[in-house]
């Protein structure tokens, strides 16, 4: 499409629709649309009477783009003429093609030629132009299960395949060999994780399931992109490198990685939108994840979600124009997305009875959309009247529904892995919303009732039930016995409005009484009685040398000389020397009482002896000039002391 002259018709009003989200809700499979797949290969050992389809791609030549080629488990494929509409309650008869389960087709591009890779380790080129289906070419050196097929854009000759054993081979039909086709390229162990050594005898003798190739696709000529059942990489090939004279490990020249939580993070699927930009891959994760192709950034630029993908069979597809991405899922339904608006599908398509695997788009006429599922069925889906048909019980048989965002993602948040969609048969890892759910999230008034019914409720403590029903509001996490919803608002209160208490006052004197702290309100002041109200104050327990009457300029004319409210030690030594004067004037009118000087020290707690009585002699006496009074009285006290005293 010209992008100027779409720009010229949009600015003069002719610009064309870019959506057309209408016409797939009205989606519809008619009872002659439902179709019984392949028969059954009756010469197998353990025959399936109804074997399920595996793939179906639409023709890719102009002209018979409406054909589709089908194939099933017991290794048979079949075409079909989708324009034709008739009713027809017996299978398809197919040809038998591989000894084995079909799991692809690629069509060659331009030709009625196609290629099919099977369980028999083999892939083989087909020639559908004729009235029967005769084989051209026999590809085999894979080793293990052949599992994708893709051919190179307008490229009739060259083509990859990828195969359980680890290995991507890449095929030119025109190569002339003497004996059986040998691959051009091959890229051995290409999603093993920590092999050495020679990685070719390796992968004979060592296989794993997560290194398995599930999804080839080619960006342009040299460029091929892969994916694997286990590993979480998506790997950018350069075809230019000739991979297979290396022995170590092959390097690629961009990787892409799983950004999910999960552990199932294998690839199903790839796909690449016609502008070769964007790639989807459809990760075990039930999420579709769409890469920017054009800068190979590591992280995916959208998610899809809302299907289930538990298994490796369940494939994607995308419309012609690249604009609407459609999914087969797990839970019997078909998944439509548009690809401007990530998230949540647009539309399912129900219908069938189990699990739908694969399906196709058709890219030319009306919109057509082939589903195929493990019921044996296949079912094309058509734009149906806009109008309810009569007898629609029994003409239609299927149709398309839209899904409810909110539906999907309160199922999202309920059971995936870190906001991603998962189910309860998959792996969780400890990081997964489910495990958080049950730990944070509180039941709803419907859960509450039945307790049994949700699996992700979780007990009520002894708090909520001595409250009553919880159906009121959302609590919050209570992780602790602490009711700290509820009651730490009111002791706040209490302890914003109590009154402040002085480190060195009166047991007496108190500035706040009890009922400051029983009230609720909170205010800055409050009665003490009727008449008398005492203010707070933020400097209450700071000293005020006014009052307290020990202001500098205050100690001569105040009353009050010293602090009343005095600390315990120095009311201590207060009473000492109180006592100490008053004792010696009892005993004797003339005793000397202890200098001043000595009065400053502390003394011990203990209480001391009154019974002994000691004379302290100062030593000023020594150096002064003694009168004759004193004299005599000193000689009279020697003369009183007891005798013991001098010992």
């Amino acid at each position: 499409m010209n992008v100027t002259k779409a720009i010229e018709q949009r600015e003069r009003g002719f610009g064309s629709i870019c959506d057309y989200d209408i016409a797939l809700y009205r989606l519809k499979c008619y009872y002659n649309d439902v179709y019984h797949g392949i028969s059954p290969n009756l010469n197998a050992a353990d025959p399936n009477p109804q074997p399920p389809v595996f793939a179906c791609r639409f023709c890719t030549t102009p002209g018979y783009k409406e054909i589709l080629a089908l194939a099933n488990e017991d290794g048979k494929i079949a075409l079909q003429n989708t324009k034709i509409r008739e009713k027809s309650d017996s299978p398809l008869e197919g040809t038998q093609a591989h000894c084995n389960a079909i799991f692809d087709i690629a069509w060659m591009p331009g030709e009625m030629k196609l290629v099919t890779v099977s369980g028999d380790h083999s892939a083989r080129l087909w020639d559908v132009a004729g009235s029967e289906i005769s084989q051209i070419n026999y590809f085999h050196a894979h080793t293990r299960s052949v599992k994708t097929a893709v051919f190179r854009d307008n490229d009739k000759a060259v083509f990859a395949t990828g195969a359980r054993d680890g290995f991507i081979m890449i095929w030119d039909i025109r190569a002339n060999h003497s004996d059986l086709p040998r691959p051009d390229n091959c890229i051995a162990n290409a999603h093993s994780v920590g092999s050495t050594g020679n990685t070719r005898r390796k992968s004979h003798t060592q296989t794993s399931r997560s290194q398995s190739i599930t999804g080839l696709v080619f960006q342009d000529d040299f460029t091929l992109i892969s994916c694997a059942a286990g590993d979480g990489l998506l790997k950018v090939w350069d075809l230019r490198k000739n991979y297979t004279v290396h022995k170590k490990e092959p390097i690629p020249k961009h990787l892409m990685n799983y950004s999910g939580n999960s552990t199932r993070n294998g690839f199903s699927s790839l796909l690449i939108c016609p502008s070769r930009i964007t790639l989807y891959a459809s990760c075990m994760d039930n999420i579709i994840y769409a890469y920017n192709a054009s800068s190979f950034n590591r992280k995916p630029v959208a998610e899809y979600y809302g299907h289930q993908n538990r298994t490796y069979y369940v494939k994607t597809c995308l419309s012609s124009d690249g604009r609407y991405l459609a999914s087969g899922s797990s839970d019997e339904l078909a998944y439509i997305w548009n690809v401007n608006r990530p998230g949540t599908p647009l539309v399912k398509l129900s219908g069938h009875t189990d699990e739908v695997t694969c399906i196709a788009w058709c890219s030319v006429g009306e919109t057509k959309i082939v589903t195929c599922s493990d019921d044996a069925c296949h079912k094309i889906w058509r734009v149906g009247l806009e109008h309810e048909e009569d007898n629609k019980e029994i003409i239609i048989h299927g149709q398309a529904e839209i899904v409810e965002r909110h539906c999907i993602e309160k199922l999202k948040t309920e059971t995936t892995p870190s906001t991603r969609y998962s189910n309860t048969n998959q792996e969780i890892t400890p990081n997964s919303d489910e495990h958080k759910a049950s730990v944070f999230t509180m039941a709803t008034p419907e859960s509450s009732t039945d307790h049994n019914a949700n699996k992700h409720s979780i007990k009520r403590s002894y708090f909520q039930m001595m409250m009553g029903s919880r159906s009121e509001e959302k609590f919050k996490c209570i992780l602790s016995p602490i009711y700290e919803n509820h009651e730490m608002i009111a002791k706040r209160i209490h302890m914003d409005t109590r009154g402040m208490r002085r480190l060195f006052g009166s047991n007496n004197e108190t500035t706040m009484t009890a009922k400051g702290y029983d009230s609720d309100e909170p205010s800055t002041s409050r009665c003490t009685d009727g008449n008398e109200q005492v203010f707070l104050s933020p400097t209450i327990n700071l000293p005020n040398f006014v009052v307290d009457g020990t202001a500098p300029h205050l100690l001569e004319s105040s009353p009050q000389k010293y602090k009343e409210n005095v600390d315990w030690l120095t009311k201590m030594r207060k009473e000492r020397y109180e006592q100490k004067k008053i004792t010696p004037t009892s005993s004797s009118p003339k005793t000397q009482s202890t200098p001043g000087r000595r009065s400053n020290r502390s003394q011990s707690t203990e209480p001391q002896k009154v019974t002994k009585i000691t004379k302290s002699v100062s030593l000023l006496d020594f150096f002064k000039a003694i009168s004759k009074e004193n004299e005599k009285s000193l000689s009279s006290n020697n003369n009183t002391l007891p005798p013991t005293s001098t010992s």
